[in-house]
């Protein structure tokens, strides 16, 4: 009869070993991460992987998936669009300081080539950052700020694009002041003219 871990310590080893290819892809991004470097950070054989996920590929998928379970909702008690605007860019823009950007850039790359990675992404990672966009853009309609729930990946889009664009191409992050202009100049305008 095969040996199994206890189940308290088959859940630790699965979150070291989840958190070791999160601290991995932020160091060296998905092309160079390797099961031999995220076994030797989790202090796991690379048996016990192997005997989890297939490959490199379904670990970070598995990864991606944890996370997103991380992000949380946007408080509801937002009285305008603006004020959830404002709550929503304050999210995204601490998510992208907390994560590694040029890791996620990484990561977008490779969804280019592996399927799989594409529908973690899409899926798991950006399905919190949609669902806030979602939920705002719903309330803002309850209020009769908008009329259009497809203005939902309008700003989706341009919140990504924006963070994306100021983390990995200037190379800076999104200050509070940022955070402020970038809604009153460009979300609220185009929201407001679209939907």
């Amino acid at each position: 009869m095969p040996r199994t871990a206890p189940p308290g310590r088959a859940a630790a080893r699965t979150a070291a070993i989840i958190e070791a290819t999160h601290t991995l892809l932020r160091e060296v991004g998905y092309e160079q991460l390797s099961i031999d470097a995220v076994a030797a950070r989790a202090g796991a054989s690379k048996t016990t992987i192997y005997r989890r996920w297939s490959d490199k590929s379904a670990l970070v998928c598995a990864a991606l998936l944890a996370r997103s379970t991380s992000v949380e909702e946007l408080p509801p008690g937002a009285g305008t669009l603006r004020e959830d605007l404002l709550a929503l860019a304050l999210s995204i823009a601490t998510l992208a300081e907390q994560e590694d950007v040029p890791g996620f850039v990484s990561l977008l790359a490779a969804a280019q080539k592996e399927a799989d990675i594409a529908e973690a992404l899409r899926s798991g990672a950006l399905d919190p950052l949609r669902r806030n966009c979602r939920d705002v853009v719903q309330r803002a309609i309850g209020r009769g700020e908008l009329k259009d729930s497809a203005m939902s990946d309008v700003l989706f889009d341009l919140l990504l694009g924006h963070t994306l664009a100021r983390s990995v191409v200037q190379g800076q992050a999104l200050s509070a002041d940022d955070q402020q202009d970038f809604v009153d100049k460009v979300l609220l305008p185009v929201l407001s003219a679209r939907g």
